[in-house]
C-alpha cells in the first residue's frame, strides 16, 4: 500500500520547497533569454559544433564509423552532467542565501533542487540529440538502454557527491570556488571526450582509467553504438566513486548543517 503523507508533514513541506526552488532555478537560468529553455539544447550543441569543426579534421577518423560530432556530443553531455552538477552544488548556498532565513527552507533543499534541475535538463538534451541522430540514419542501439541509463545516473551521482562536499567547503573558504573552476579544465582532455580511449598510447591508458568519467563516457558510447569498442572500462569503478563521494558529501552536510544556516 502507498504511504500517505500528511498535508502539513515535513516531507510535504520539503517537496513544496524543492519544487519552488526548481521553478526559481528555471526562471533564473533561462527567463532573461528570448529563446528561453531552448538554450538547454543550443548551449551544448554550439559548443560541440565549435569543437567538432576545429578538431574533426584531426580526430574524426579515430571515432571509427561514428560521425565525430555525435561521438563528441556523447562525451560532452556526460562531462556536462558531472561538471554542471558539481558547479550547481558549489553555488547552491550562495545563490539562495536569502531564502535560508525561512524555517521551512533547509540548507539541503537548494542542493537537491539544483541537482535535479541539472539532471533533468541534461538528460532531456541528450535524449533529443539521440533522436536527431536516429532520424539522420545513424545506427543507435537500444539493446543496452539500462546500462546507458546507468552511465548517466552514475555520472550525475558523482557530480552530486562532489558538488555537495565542495559546496559546503566553499562556504568556509570562498577562494576555493575559483580553484575548482581551474581544476575542471583538464577534464575535457583526460576524460576521453575528444578522442577514444584506444587511441591513447598504451602506457598512459592506465592513468586515464583512474578517472571515473573515462569509464562512463566510453561505456556509454559502447551502449549506443554497437560497432564501438573500448577496452578496460566498466561501471563498477564509477559506482564506487558515486557511493564514496555521496557518503562524504552527506557526512560533510550533517557535520556542517548548523553552520550553513547561521551564515
Amino acid at each position: 500500500m502507498p504511504i500517505r503523507i500528511k498535508e502539513q508533514s515535513p516531507w510535504k513541506s520539503q517537496v513544496l520547497v524543492i519544487k519552488a526552488l526548481f521553478k526559481r532555478e528555471l526562471i533564473t537560468r533561462f527567463g532573461k533569454y528570448k529563446l528561453g529553455a531552448v538554450w538547454i539544447l543550443l548551449d551544448p550543441l554550439l559548443s560541440v559544433l565549435f569543437l567538432g569543426l576545429i578538431l574533426g579534421p584531426f580526430l574524426g577518423r579515430s571515432a571509427g564509423e561514428i560521425p565525430y560530432i555525435f561521438f563528441l556530443l556523447c562525451g560532452f553531455m556526460l562531462l556536462k552532467m558531472m561538471t554542471g552538477t558539481l558547479n550547481s552544488g558549489v553555488k547552491a548556498i550562495s545563490s539562495n542565501q536569502g531564502l535560508l532565513v525561512f524555517k521551512k527552507v533547509q540548507p539541503i533543499d537548494p542542493f537537491i533542487a539544483r541537482f535535479l534541475f541539472q539532471f533533468i535538463t541534461t538528460t532531456f538534451a541528450l535524449l533529443v540529440f539521440c533522436l536527431i541522430a536516429y532520424w539522420l540514419g545513424i545506427v543507435i542501439s537500444l539493446e543496452h538502454l539500462f546500462k546507458a541509463a546507468a552511465c548517466i545516473i552514475l555520472t550525475w551521482l558523482i557530480g552530486c557527491g562532489l558538488g555537495l562536499h565542495l559546496g559546503i567547503a566553499c562556504q568556509k573558504y570562498t577562494e576555493l570556488e575559483k580553484v575548482i573552476g581551474y581544476m575542471q579544465r583538464p577534464l575535457l582532455w583526460i576524460s576521453c571526450v575528444l578522442h577514444p580511449l584506444n587511441e591513447v598510447p598504451p602506457e598512459y591508458i592506465k592513468y586515464l582509467l583512474y578517472n571515473p568519467l573515462a569509464h562512463t563516457i566510453e561505456y556509454m558510447r559502447m551502449c549506443l553504438f554497437p560497432s564501438y569498442v573500448a577496452e578496460g572500462v566498466n561501471l563498477y569503478y564509477p559506482a564506487a566513486w558515486a557511493l564514496g563521494t555521496l557518503t562524504l558529501g552527506l557526512v560533510a552536510y550533517r557535520n556542517n548543517r548548523h553552520f550553513l544556516t547561521q551564515r
